[in-house]
């Protein structure tokens, strides 16, 4: 999955899930970091860039793209940032939230079909 294409999936995620606003999202340049499994997407909201008013920003300002297709939503805030490294960058999830589904599995098995392959 190419940058162009994290960035148009993270688009989509976050189009469907505030609309059109308001809040108006924003993703700005080199919002997108790649690592081996997935693309981590930051944005923001207009209306908290204009003002700097904390209550107009998201609680969540980041989107995980899985380059597999497995998985496009908001990064899990469970995860420390070392947690978040290893999900990202080797599909491992966490020893001590093994009562929680990986997101990835939970939603293949909500969803009952198999997660995309290929990366």
């Amino acid at each position: 999955m190419t940058e162009e294409q994290a960035l148009a999936a993270a688009w989509a995620f976050l189009r469907d899930r505030f609309g059109d606003g308001p809040p108006t999202i924003v993703i700005g340049p080199d919002a997108a970091t790649e690592h081996r499994l997935a693309w981590t997407v930051l944005f923001d909201t207009q209306e908290h860039l204009d003002t700097g008013d904390i209550t107009q920003a998201p609680m969540v300002r980041s989107v995980v793209v899985f380059k597999d297709g497995s998985l496009v939503d908001f990064v899990p805030s469970a995860l420390n940032m070392a947690e978040s490294k290893a999900w990202y960058d080797e599909g491992v999830w966490p020893e001590r939230l093994s009562h929680l589904d990986d997101p990835r599995t939970f939603g293949t098995q909500w969803t009952r079909q198999p997660p995309a392959t290929g990366a």
